[in-house]
């Protein structure tokens, strides 16, 4: 494990925690899953929140044991308790903290509020978010290679069942 990694994973419990409106979620869940594939400890409530547990304790509690912040920014988590989320983002965004990152990720085209404006973000809109991760993995200070979507795995596969396709449809012409 890289240096960095490693005394990441050991001063604190996740490597990062990710800040989402419930709303978001079919859009947070598969990075937070393909983030843990890659090694990293992710906070995330569906993984970290059980029954009888206080919400905002246990979020505290991720927020405290974790190094970098990555807030999901979109119209609906600026539709939501705003001024509670910006407050939480402090002490990941305190440019005295190093210990800490703050890692705005932009999920939709709404207009970015507050003090967070000032920041820049990484995009992550469905047509960029695979060329974006890699940037997400290094902003995290991460020395884990992004995994690596098996494009051409996939291209054969479609181009195998097209040929099964086609052969079907010229079996069919031909009987």
């Amino acid at each position: 494990m890289h240096r960095e990694t490693q005394q990441m994973s050991e001063t604190f419990l996740y490597d990062l925690f990710l800040s989402h409106s419930s709303k978001d979620k079919a859009v947070v869940r598969p990075l937070a899953e393909r983030l843990r594939t890659d090694g990293l400890k992710v906070w995330f409530n569906e993984w970290e929140l059980k029954p009888g547990d206080s919400i905002p304790a246990k979020i505290e509690e991720g927020l405290e044991l974790s190094c970098v912040l990555v807030l999901c920014m979109s119209a609906n988590a600026f539709g939501s308790d705003w001024a509670q989320l910006e407050s939480g983002t402090f002490r990941f965004r305190d440019p005295l903290n190093k210990e800490r990152r703050f890692i705005p990720l932009r999920l939709d085209e709404a207009p970015i509020k507050g003090s967070l404006a000032q920041f820049l973000y990484i995009k992550w809109l469905p047509e960029e978010c695979d060329q974006e991760y890699a940037k997400l993995l290094e902003a995290c200070g991460s020395s884990v290679k992004p995994s690596v979507v098996k494009y051409v795995a996939f291209e054969q596969i479609r181009v195998k069942a097209l040929r099964v396709s086609r052969w079907h449809t010229d079996s069919i012409l031909l009987v």
